[in-house]
């Protein structure tokens, strides 16, 4: 029965045949297309809150923009540095074009980080010896109470006491010009050479120049004094200034003394006095900072 069977399955899968169907592409593609414009279509957007927060990040980009644009492009104001030296002691700067400056006890000088491309301008309280580096292009300037100094490159010693009238400028190697703060002019009022002095008065703008040894006003700086044919009031003046003290005199009339003496070997400010001594005849008492001749 079975091979029967199949023998008939199979007569009526050969009676069966396939028809291919006909199909045209063109026509296809129309009817997909129609179908897809002709349906339901989800447009997608974006939300406003991302619209506007998109706007709101484009204006801060180009504030901060703005911001560092400016900042880097224009002119900062200077910073400024301001230099102490104590009572009793000596201080180095070494000052941003490489002038070296010393600044004796009780001083103080104010300079900038960085000088700008004109001129470069301290300011000074006290005393300081400058050794100047030469820049022709930018002259260096030292204000004061009522004047100023000018230079190029040089060795000068400035003394500008702010309890005194007078303001000292002792000029070492080079030159320097000096203007009064009234000479609105560029010729200086006065124009030093080595081994001259000039006191500027501040009461009455006058300057008065004077030769001088130089080694007299720069001796607080290197410890050497050479005192020749000065008066004990002078070489009063000068110790000091080198050793911060103060003298009080019983008899002023020994500031007119003349005398010459030097000391190159350090000594301190009492074996200085036991020296003079000798030819002053005085006693005298160190209490501190105060100096007593009697």
């Amino acid at each position: 029965m079975s091979d029967i069977k199949n023998r008939r399955d199979e007569e009526i899968i050969g009676r069966i045949r396939f028809k291919p169907v006909k199909t045209e592409p063109d026509v296809v593609y129309d009817r997909l297309w129609q179908r897809v414009m002709n349906s339901d279509t989800i447009i997608m957007g974006v939300s406003s809150v991302w619209k506007y927060a998109s706007i709101a990040a484009s204006v801060a980009l180009l504030i901060v923009s703005s911001f560092l644009y400016k900042m880097y492009t224009e002119p900062r104001p200077l910073a400024y540095l301001e230099v102490t030296s104590m009572i009793g002691s000596k201080t180095q700067v070494l000052l941003p074009d490489s002038t070296v400056v010393w600044l004796n006890g009780n001083s103080h000088i104010r300079y900038p980080e960085v000088f700008d491309s004109k001129t470069r301008q301290i300011e000074l309280t006290g005393e300081a010896f400058f050794d100047v580096t030469e820049n022709k292009e930018k002259p260096f300037i030292v204000n004061l109470d009522g004047m100023h100094v000018r230079v190029l490159g040089t060795e000068f010693n400035i003394w500008a006491d702010p309890d005194s009238d007078l303001i000292e400028t002792t000029l070492v190697e080079g030159s320097v010009a000096l203007y009064t703060d009234t000479n609105s002019t560029p010729t200086p009022d006065e124009i030093l050479i080595p081994g001259e002095q000039a006191l500027f008065d501040k009461q009455s703008g006058s300057i008065e120049v004077r030769p001088v040894r130089t080694s007299s006003y720069t001796s607080w700086m290197t410890g050497d004094f050479f005192f020749e044919k000065i008066t004990f009031g002078e070489i009063l003046s000068v110790l000091e200034r080198s050793f911060s003290v103060k003298f009080h005199l019983k008899n002023e009339s020994m500031k007119d003394v003349f005398l010459t003496a030097q000391f190159t070997h350090k000594e301190s400010l009492e074996e200085i006095l036991s020296i003079l001594q000798i030819s002053m005849r005085y006693k005298f008492e160190i209490k501190d900072r105060d100096v007593y001749i009697r």
